[in-house]
């Protein structure tokens, strides 16, 4: 195909956007709009214009997305498209870190995942804990009398472990506090107010782990971007070196960027043509840091960018797209744009209410039999949720029907536990001195506590190297001598991954079972199947496993099901891109659209209507939203800017847009046919139940009140 033909499929305001020549550009692109295909023809157009393939950098958030874009744009210009370069921002990143360490003075650095991460903060506070109590013994034994005072903790006087946030909660903040560019004290009152008090120590614990960072040459997700972020704002060697590979950046899912990911934008601005694309209507991650204003401001923060729509729909029928529309409509916020359906009219979305969530769960399987029983394969069905948990309901009346579907939005592979487990025995064999995924390895076998494995590891960081650490633990451990041969034989196998797998799972196999016996072990031993399929694409270990703990995996990416015609139920967070015939937008009761805790901030309510609104625009022909609340209706109110805050996005959705009754119904119970329904003569009393109006509820004739 020809780069005529490519455009020729383009419509008008696509076709506008691939070939432009203005030095910055922003493209909203509404819901269904085709924004990867304008992506793709920009790129294309530019490399059939003369521009090397290797100076167009495309910048996405996922492995997945990036891999797309370059192999469409291979598919239309074959050879000529060679050294096209799509990545995350985390990749991008680090091949720049890669590439030029000593500006950045990092030599053999480590990455660590978010599990390491939390397994850090958990020491750190186990440390301070153990500092506080010395101190506070040293204190009560300090008398004038000169006697030895016995120190003994007060139970008035809380421990650390009862003053400070989970460690997960201290990955949250402090990744929070990164990439929004706030401080901690200021990250802290958004996203933990209640521990403000305790702000000394975790700030202590904070200060503890970026020093523990450093002495281990270990770098965090956060790090990776906020090097080179800052480096290019500050070294113009480094930028002038950059920038002259990189003459063309195209950002995909702008609205998903962080003040931080901004910040590592600002330079190439000048010296790059920007051609960024995103939808602020779909900005739904300001919980970890995205930055709505990155894409709402654009214009102001780039004066000279020209800024174009895509809002002809290809996804879903107009009445879909009239309900989304409506939504956006009743924001404060301007989004600029109205979708049009390219397929025209089709059916109107549909509104259920039940009295809980089990006669909701039972009436979406029953109209999923139905559908399926009319010809309607299952994988043509998708049910949206808020989150993993608030589908247990629906997931458990899926298994009860024997209903094949797959879950999407909760574990990745290369995050669950049984992987990490076998890939941190992979990890000490690339680099000894790393003391976390020594701590998982060695933890798991019976018998090693946090404590023994702590004693050991510190003085593995004082041996020379890996030979020597198995050497004392075949002195000094209760680590199983099979285990102890496999990790000799997995260091003389670093540019065999797959193979290494294999030795890895034999060695840890039985231990594994016995960990997880009573946690699906099953299901989980096929996943090292789908880890080889993996580590079959890359060259050495310490390749496999950086790739993706940067970029977790998820199952999907990598295995097909056996039987791939499944329902799909996935959380609203991980569904933008997808698309179904038929969507279920579960529970959108009161106190879930906008969620009760976003009640408060204007911003964040705006954020959960943007969600509700990715949760519509998901349905190719049809949409059913179903709540399981009486109450469908609340009040909003104004807030210091005399700005609405909307309570119920549903509560007065006009009846036009919808295709039945919006009032309440019990699932298996048809409406009564009141016509043989005979009055009561004596009417039951309402109201309260007085102790002292016993005679009020008499239905007798001679009941009276009395004053």
């Amino acid at each position: 195909m020809t780069i005529n033909n490519l455009l020729e499929e383009l419509n008008p305001a696509q076709r506008k956007a691939a070939t432009t020549d203005a030095q910055n550009t922003l493209v909203l692109a509404g819901a269904g709009s085709g924004k990867t295909k304008t992506i793709v023809a920009r790129a294309a157009y530019l490399i059939d214009k003369g521009v090397p393939a290797n100076e167009i950098q495309i910048v996405t958030f996922t492995r997945r997305a990036a891999s797309e874009i370059v192999t469409r744009v291979e598919s239309h210009l074959g050879t000529q498209a060679e050294g096209l370069r799509a990545s995350t921002f985390h990749t991008f990143c680090l091949s720049i870190l890669r590439r030029y360490p000593k500006v950045f003075d990092l030599k053999g650095f480590n990455v660590i995942d978010r599990d390491d991460q939390i397994m850090m903060f958990k020491l750190l506070r186990a440390k301070l804990e153990d500092k506080r109590a010395k101190e506070a013994a040293a204190k009560a034994n300090q008398t004038s009398t000169g006697k030895t005072v016995t120190f003994q903790r007060s139970k008035a006087v809380p421990t650390i472990s009862e003053i400070l946030p989970k460690p997960k909660e201290l990955v949250d903040l402090y990744s929070y506090s990164r990439n929004t560019q706030i401080s901690l004290k200021d990250a802290l009152y958004k996203q933990l107010p209640d521990f403000q008090p305790a702000y000394e120590e975790i700030k202590a614990v904070m200060k503890g782990y970026e020093a523990q960072k450093q002495e281990r040459h270990y770098l965090d997700y956060d790090d990776i971007l906020e090097y080179v972020a800052r480096y290019l704002n500050s070294d113009d060697w480094l930028l002038e070196r950059v920038t002259e590979n990189t003459k063309y950046l195209l950002v995909d899912e702008m609205q998903d960027t962080n003040p931080l990911q901004w910040l590592l934008l600002q330079p190439f601005i000048g010296r790059t043509q920007l051609f960024c694309v995103g939808d602020d209507a779909q900005s739904i991650y300001g919980f970890r840091g995205a930055d709505f204003e990155n894409i709402h401001s654009f214009k102001e923060r780039v004066p000279d960018a020209e800024v174009l729509t895509l809002d002809l729909n290809y996804r879903s029928t107009q009445e879909i797209l009239d309900l989304s529309n409506w939504l956006l409509d009743r924001s404060e916020l301007d989004y600029k744009k109205r979708l049009t359906a390219h397929r025209g009219e089709g059916s109107k979305p549909v509104l259920h209410s039940f009295g809980n969530e089990f006669d909701e769960a039972r009436f979406i399987v029953s109209d999923l039999k139905k559908r399926y029983d009319k010809g309607a394969p299952w994988h043509h069905h998708m049910i949206l949720l808020r989150s993993a948990f608030s589908g247990r309901q629906v997931e458990s009346a899926l298994i009860a029907a024997n209903i094949p579907y797959v879950f999407i939005g909760g574990t990745k592979l290369l995050e669950a536990a049984h992987v990490k487990d076998l890939i941190s025995m992979l990890r000490v064999t690339v680099n000894y001195l790393d003391e976390l995924a020594w701590i998982r390895f060695l933890t798991l076998w019976d018998g090693i506590g946090d404590a023994g494995a702590g004693k050991l590891v510190n003085e593995f960081l004082t041996l020379p190297d890996l030979n020597a650490c198995i050497e004392v633990l075949d002195k000094k451990s209760k680590v199983p001598k099979p285990a102890i041969e496999a990790l000799k034989e997995l260091a003389k196998l670093q540019e065999l991954p797959e193979k290494s797998i294999d030795i890895a799972f034999d060695a840890l196999t039985d231990q594994l079972q016995k960990n997880y016996e009573k946690k699906d072990w099953d299901s989980r031993a096929r996943d090292f199947d789908l880890i080889k399929q993996l580590a079959m694409r890359h060259g050495t270990l310490a390749d496999f496993i950086e790739a993706y703990i940067l970029d977790p995996i998820s199952h999907s990416e990598v295995s097909k099901q056996d039987n791939d015609d499944l329902v799909t139920l996935i959380t609203i967070h991980s569904a933008k891109g997808a698309e179904r015939e038929v969507c279920y937008i579960v529970n959108a009761s009161v106190g879930q659209y906008p969620h009760i805790r976003a009640q408060d901030s204007f911003e964040e309510v705006e954020e959960e209507r943007r969600v509700l609104y990715v949760a519509m625009t998901r349905a190719k022909d049809e949409l059913i939203i179903t709540r399981q609340n009486l109450n469908t209706w609340a009040t909003s109110r104004v807030d210091g800017k005399n700005r609405t805050i909307e309570s119920y996005f549903l509560s007065d959705v006009p009846t036009d847009l919808l295709a039945n009754d919006i009032g309440f119904r019990s699932f298996g119970r048809q409406r009564s046919n009141f016509a043989e329904h005979q009055p009561l003569r004596n009417k039951p009393k309402i109201g309260i139940d007085f102790d002292d109006d016993l005679d009020d509820r008499s239905d007798g004739e001679n009941s009276e009140v009395r004053f």
